[in-house]
């Protein structure tokens, strides 16, 4: 089977995999069926999810590559992302915390997950990489004006108390140079926006978290849904909240009643993740779903200012799916061009 670069297309199957078990390359490739990944180092985007292969050892590379990865402990996972460009002035996807597919990793719109090694090779011999399970991101540095490679601090969410030997040694490994992991931590997480901002710090410096940027966007696509919906009549309500009900706003004005499902992304495209109790409720109901995308952002005095972005609505929404597509958690959704 040739390879196929598109890894974004096609879900990781996450359930075929378990925390703290080995998996060479062969064994991950063999698990996926439509893609196979070529290269298996940084970041792939999958549609599910970001795959993060790390070998942590780096005492051998180059001094360009020795990026600061290693477990504070079991909960703290420390990872530093390739340089902004490669020797041929190619910018990196992964490179920066302003490209479109960091922003997503960032934001936490997908899940992450990491498989880790602390050395390649053992005696000559390939190592094989340790599931990790998924990690979450906590912190990063956005400072770094896209001139050198960035901090992020990652919490992970699955791995066991009780730690098998080979993840207990993983875990457990430190950089010879103690600088190293005080520069990486200091780098990743000193500030974070549950610490109060230096009086001295320049606007637009220092760390962002996931949550409060993916909490800014929703609630922007949210302002814009209630704008046009009122402008048309109806009365509406909040129901994002209720997450039984498969859908954001109730819109009611005499004789009509419309289910509103609102998605905000500061991506150029109109696909987007949709939830299978989502896709249930618009196969039962009339549900309108109402997407803003380009959506831009800036920092400004400790919070997200969101601003712009294009409108596209589908009325009626009726996803197209098989039946073996609702077993997933979620779907990308593209709209007929």
């Amino acid at each position: 089977m040739a390879l196929n670069k598109k890894t974004y297309e096609y879900n990781f199957p996450i359930e075929l995999f378990d925390v703290g078990n080995k998996y060479s390359r062969n064994d991950i490739d063999q698990r996926l069926e439509k893609v196979r990944i070529d290269g298996w180092k940084g970041v792939t985007e999958f549609l599910n999810c970001f795959a993060l292969v790390v070998t942590i050892e780096k005492a051998n590379k180059p001094k360009n590559h020795k990026y600061k990865d290693f477990f504070k402990n079991r909960k703290e996972f420390f990872w530093e992302s390739q340089e902004p460009e490669d020797p041929r002035g190619v910018k990196n996807k992964f490179g920066s915390p302003n490209t479109p597919q960091m922003i997503c990793l960032l934001s936490g719109e997908k899940p992450s997950i990491l498989f880790a090694r602390i050395n390649e090779k053992t005696k000559g011999k390939t190592n094989k990489f340790i599931y990790c399970g998924e990690i979450e991101v906590e912190s990063f540095d956005n400072g770094t004006d896209n001139l050198k490679p960035f901090g992020v601090k990652f919490t992970t969410k699955e791995i066991p108390k009780e730690i098998p030997l080979d993840l207990s040694d993983l875990l457990n490994w430190k950089p010879e140079n103690n600088s190293s992991l005080v520069e990486a931590e200091k780098l990743a997480s000193t500030h974070t926006l549950d610490i109060e901002a230096d009086e001295n710090e320049s606007e637009g410096q220092g760390i962002i978290t996931n949550q409060q940027l993916k909490k800014a966007i929703e609630d922007y696509a949210m302002e814009k849904a209630f704008d046009h919906y009122k402008s048309q009549g109806y009365t509406t309500f909040d129901v994002s909240k209720k997450k039984d009900k498969g859908y954001d706003i109730e819109c009611e004005r005499p004789g009509s009643t419309k289910f509103v499902e609102v998605k905000g992304t500061h991506k150029n495209g109109w696909c987007v993740l949709v939830t299978a109790n989502e896709v249930k409720t618009a196969k039962k109901k009339p549900v309108d779903l109402f997407i803003v995308n380009k959506i831009n952002y800036r920092w400004i005095d400790d919070e997200f200012e969101c601003y712009d972005g294009e409108l596209r609505i589908i009325s009626p929404w009726k996803p197209k799916s098989n039946k073996s597509s609702l077993k997933e958690i979620s779907y990308k959704f593209c709209p007929e061009k």
